[in-house]
């Protein structure tokens, strides 16, 4: 029986959406970097008691993991969160079918594991993806109370589930690995964090599905609009992490494999930080407000520019710092890691870019306009890795970056298509905070190289070298900007000073 009901979505923005949005990205975002920071700071350790052959034994394992949890869901989160009307009813029904699929789906993934250690011709593989399978069952558990955290705008989520969860891998993981377990380090890791994920979000959620409200006709509307966020993210995710595990994998071995998901880490994290702090809001945010398509277009607008003007030098940066980083973060044995994220550049710039259309056109209603931007990108990026592969990690790393541009390009074209903004609208957002993040990248690269070298310091010494440089990217960033496009920085220095007042008065007695 519910016990905190859902409201229904009327047509009209609430009122204060606005505030709540704003509010909103700084708590996710600083949910998210918690995480973040504590999951460095535990793969950081693992990085010193595992070896990059480990690692690429254990990313080889689930190669698939990533793509089952996705057709265990099968975009139903997404239907969740976008429903206006018998939202219990949609609820209830998107619990029974994503356990389901859960189970069914462990039961699969265990049956194809052979094949799994057959593509990589290790045993060992075998049984690690056999392992993992019941993982997607524990994902599954959760998948419908953090859709409906999302839905309320609530960030729960990113302020208590994530944290915990990642203590809860890190530790277990961390005294695994003391004790020699090796990649089954990783494995009992992700039990005990997923396991606690799933346990926190029906807890803090206070909600419970009815049996009675459980119907094939709503399943069948949710599936309706899931589909096509399942079939285009299962697309994408084919291309960012099952081709790209089976090409390095496959064709340079599992020790590159494993500095190539550490690259990804790396050049990822920035791109998973926007995600959270944005998108995770944008989305329901835009759907309360998709029948005004002025307002629509207009958020969309100024959504595009913040993740750019965030998205670009974020990326950008690894140019100059992405060796230091790899190498004082990680340890010297991870210098490829940080080479192959140069290559990764502008993932998380060209990512900014179609994450935030994804958000549009699913809030619009065409999620089925999102397969065809992942296809190019999986395409693209699938393809530039064969043909660079005979050049080694770096070249087929930057097949990631060449994927994003590309599905980045076909963002715009479907943003003028459906949204109706014009391409000068957006590329007038994109192309200020591009030049200037190059420019940056730029004056930092010598820097780094013949001047500080913070690889050449200690550990301590070499990071508060890189943090120097990073302060210093910033300035250069902003002043780039300023003479670019002087309207976000004004605007930005509007809305902080907004901020600080609307507190300010609040704190006041």
């Amino acid at each position: 029986m519910s016990t905190n009901p859902s409201p229904e979505w009327e047509d009209d923005e609430p009122p204060g959406l606005a505030g709540t949005v704003l509010r909103g990205v700084g708590y996710a975002a600083g949910g998210f970097a918690l995480a973040q920071a504590l999951n460095l700071g535990f793969y950081i350790a693992l990085a010193r008691l595992l070896s990059p052959s480990e690692f690429g034994t254990y990313a080889a394992a689930t190669v698939l993991l990533g793509f089952t949890l996705l057709m265990t869901e099968g975009g139903l989160v997404s239907a969740v969160v976008q429903r206006r009307d018998r939202v219990e009813e949609a609820q209830s029904t998107a619990v029974v079918a994503t356990i389901t699929a859960g189970v069914v789906f462990s039961i699969l993934s265990a049956a194809v594991s052979p094949l799994i250690g057959l593509l990589f011709d290790s045993s060992e593989v075998t049984v690690l993806a056999a392992a993992m399978s019941g993982t997607i069952l524990l994902t599954a558990i959760g998948a419908v109370p953090e859709a409906i955290l999302q839905r309320r705008f609530s960030f729960l989520r990113r302020l208590v589930i994530e944290p915990i969860q990642v203590v809860v891998f890190g530790t277990v993981a961390v005294v695994c690995a003391v004790q020699g377990l090796g990649p089954w380090s990783l494995v009992i890791g992700n039990y005990a964090g997923f396991a606690v994920s799933s346990g926190l979000a029906w807890a803090l959620v206070r909600w419970r599905p009815q049996r009675r409200l459980v119907s094939f006709a709503m399943w069948r509307e949710l599936v309706a609009f899931g589909r096509h966020i399942f079939t285009s993210t299962a697309i994408l995710q084919l291309g960012e992490q099952v081709a790209d595990t089976a090409i390095v994998g496959r064709g340079l071995g599992t020790a590159p494999l494993g500095q190539y998901r550490y690259a990804f880490r790396i050049a990822a994290t920035p791109f998973q930080l926007l995600l959270a702090g944005a998108s995770y809001v944008i989305f329901p945010a835009l759907s309360r407000i998709a029948t005004d398509r002025e307002r629509l277009r207009g958020a969309f607008l100024r959504s595009l520019r913040w993740m750019c003007i965030f998205g670009f030098p974020a990326g950008l940066i690894l140019i100059p710092l992405g060796p230091a980083l790899a190498v004082l973060v990680f340890g010297d044995v991870w210098r490829p890691a940080g080479e192959a994220a140069i290559a990764m550049c502008l993932y998380t710039g060209a990512g900014a870019i179609t994450s935030i259309t994804s958000e549009g056109l699913k809030a619009d209603g065409r999620p089925d306009m999102l397969v065809r931007m992942h296809a190019i990108t999986t395409g693209v990026t699938a393809g530039s890795m064969l043909a660079l592969l005979p050049l080694g990690l770096t070249a087929v790393a930057a097949g990631l970056s060449l994927g994003g541009v590309a599905g980045a390009l076909y963002a715009l074209r479907a943003t003028r298509l459906q949204l109706g903004v014009p391409l000068r609208s957006t590329w007038r957002e994109i192309w200020p905070p591009a030049l200037a993040g190059t420019v940056m990248a730029l004056v930092l690269l010598p820097l780094d190289r013949l001047v500080l070298d913070p690889t050449s310091h200690g550990t301590f010494a070499g990071l508060c070298l890189v943090g120097l440089e990073g302060l210093a990217g910033a300035a250069i960033f902003t002043a780039a900007m300023h003479l670019l496009a002087p309207h976000s920085v004004a605007e930005f220095v509007t809305e902080i000073r907004a901020r600080i007042a609307a507190r300010t008065q609040g704190a006041t007695p």
